[in-house]
């Protein structure tokens, strides 16, 4: 079942209510509900209180800094910051507790100048391999012009050499062919003169007992020798047999003896071990001295000065050639 509405119906009636009773009915009304809202308000906290309090001590204090003059610097200052200044002085904080971050214009000196030494550094860093690398290149090109100068030294000393080994060939196949073509000529009168007629006998024998003078074949390795000492040397080939076929040497650089060799006017008689061929050519120089032009003779480590004088032994010099055991050594006089 549907319950029941308890409360009246409203009335129907259009017409209009007393104005007194309205009047007063409202006013009782109004009263009360006041009387009735009255008890319900709630009073505002006590935080917001002390807010509202801050904010206006913090208006007062920035209306009285403006009207009494703060310095310049504080009149600059950022309005941001003036307001947490005044907010902290509100508050009772005064910030002794915080410390600014210094800035050390020493320490930043300091900086630049190891960073501008660093470079500097660097610079020179490079600046010296760059010089190393210069002289590495310098030095690898001298050594190679060097190395190349040196070779093309050896080369030429190579050459020439060379051309003198050719050139002493040379000669010593000439002066071979030379002994041969002297050898044929002087064999050929005799030939002739064993197919001569009779009749021409006594004109044969005549001719035989006079003595052909031959060129005496003289090696020199500094120039030719003098002309007397050429003259003398033909002389001694000439008539002492077999001297012809031996090996004589002439002029050759001696810093020893430069009066020897090196001047031209010095004879080396290789006999060898062939001893009696070096006693004849030697008796054959002492018996014409002047003839010859004889300065001086060593032979078997004795030299004789003079053809009426005695022999004067020499030191030994260690070998048989040094001391003249293998040929007999003539100085002509100049």
């Amino acid at each position: 079942m549907a319950t029941l509405n308890q409360h009246p119906a409203p009335s129907l009636d259009d017409t209009p209510l007393d104005a007194s009773a309205d009047g007063s009915s409202a006013a009782a009304g109004g009263d009360g509900a006041r009387r009735a809202r009255t008890p319900g308000r709630r009073s505002a906290p006590r935080s917001r209180v002390a807010y509202t309090v801050g904010i206006a001590s913090v208006c007062a204090l920035a209306l009285g800094n403006l009207v009494a003059g703060e310095p310049a610097a504080s009149a600059t200052a950022d309005p941001q910051e003036q307001s947490s200044v005044a907010v902290a002085d509100a508050l009772g904080i005064d910030g002794a507790g915080i410390e600014q971050p210094a800035w050390d214009e020493a320490q930043i000196l300091g900086q630049l100048a190891a960073s501008r030494a660093q470079r500097d550094g660097e610079q020179a860093a490079a600046a010296a391999s760059q010089a190393q690398a210069e002289e590495a290149v310098v030095a690898a090109r001298a050594e190679a012009e060097a190395r190349a100068a040196a070779e093309a030294a050896a080369a030429a000393e190579a050459a020439a050499a060379a051309e003198a080994a050719a050139q002493a060939a040379e000669a010593a196949k000439a002066a071979e062919a030379a002994e041969t073509a002297e050898r044929a000529a002087a064999s050929a009168p005799a030939a002739t003169m064993g197919t001569a007629a009779p009749a021409a006998a006594p004109a044969a024998s005549v001719a035989a007992s006079v003595t052909v003078p031959a060129v005496a074949k003289i090696r020199n390795s500094a120039g030719p020798v003098r002309p007397q000492t050429q003259a003398a040397a033909d002389k001694v080939v000439s008539n002492v047999p077999g001297a012809a076929g031996i090996t004589i040497g002439g002029t050759r650089p001696s810093a020893a003896d430069p009066k020897g060799h090196p001047s031209g006017l010095a004879l080396d008689y290789m006999v060898g071990s062939n001893t009696a061929l070096g006693d004849a050519i030697t008796e054959y120089h002492i018996a014409h001295w002047n003839e010859l032009g004889v300065d001086y003779i060593i032979w078997k480590q004795r030299i004789l000065s003079s053809p009426n004088g005695s022999w004067k032994q020499m030191e030994n010099r260690g070998s048989a050639t040094a001391n003249h055991m293998d040929h007999p050594h003539v100085n002509y006089r100049g």
